[in-house]
């Protein structure tokens, strides 16, 4: 018969269920994302206001990688370890998922895709309410009333304005460097992608739905 104990740290950071098909529907339905973008021809696809909310995706993106690149290297090689309560963290309790929202909403602007526009930032709200519901029951088993006093002072999604002193100095090995860099490479690719994409639907590379 085993009689180890098991350790109280380990099993408060367990994930759910929800918390581990994350990443598995989030490729889902990126590629769902995808082919809709390859098939679909909008109306006023190319018009002028259609261009300037394609520029406008373009800087939502950057903003993106650069958001999810100054979240990233605060809470990289310390999730479950330490409470991250500094930096984009003071700004709002789930900045990964945010700058994300932020690159989902300008990729679907730069396709020009009504219909993405719409239908995609719900979506994503709608799931990752639950994801981020998942993931404070067990910050809160992990750090208590420390995570409590977080929450009662920083907002869970919606940033509010830096305040003085909530900016920290972080330390990031190489390694986890290059880890962050490759966090961010998609946003950025996207914008190589989106415009090839573009391409093929005003050259007329293959049928559309309309």
């Amino acid at each position: 018969m085993n009689t180890a104990c098991s350790d109280p740290l380990q099993e408060s950071s367990r994930i759910s269920l929800i918390e581990s098909l994350r990443k598995p529907l989030s490729r889902i339905a990126g590629v769902a994302f995808l082919v809709v973008a390859l098939f679909h021809l909008p109306a006023g696809f190319n018009s002028i206001w259609s261009e300037t909310g394609e520029q406008a995706g373009f800087a939502l993106l950057i903003l993106a990688a650069l958001g999810r690149l100054w979240a990233y290297a605060h809470i990289g090689g310390r999730k479950n370890r330490e409470l991250c309560t500094t930096g984009p963290y003071a700004l709002c309790r789930n900045p990964l998922y945010f700058f994300s929202f932020i690159g989902l909403c300008g990729a679907a602007l730069a396709l020009q895709d009504p219909w993405l526009c719409a239908i995609a930032p719900g979506l994503f709200l709608a799931y990752y309410a639950a994801v981020i519901r998942a993931e404070e029951a067990r910050l809160l088993s992990l750090f208590g009333s420390n995570f409590s006093a977080y929450c009662s002072t920083v907002p869970r999604f919606w940033p509010r304005r830096l305040s003085p002193g909530s900016s920290g100095e972080i330390l990031i090995s190489d390694r986890l460097f290059l880890r962050t860099l490759g966090e961010v490479f998609w946003f950025l690719a996207a914008i190589v992608v989106i415009e090839l994409i573009e391409v093929a639907k005003h050259d007329g590379w293959w049928s559309f739905v309309g």
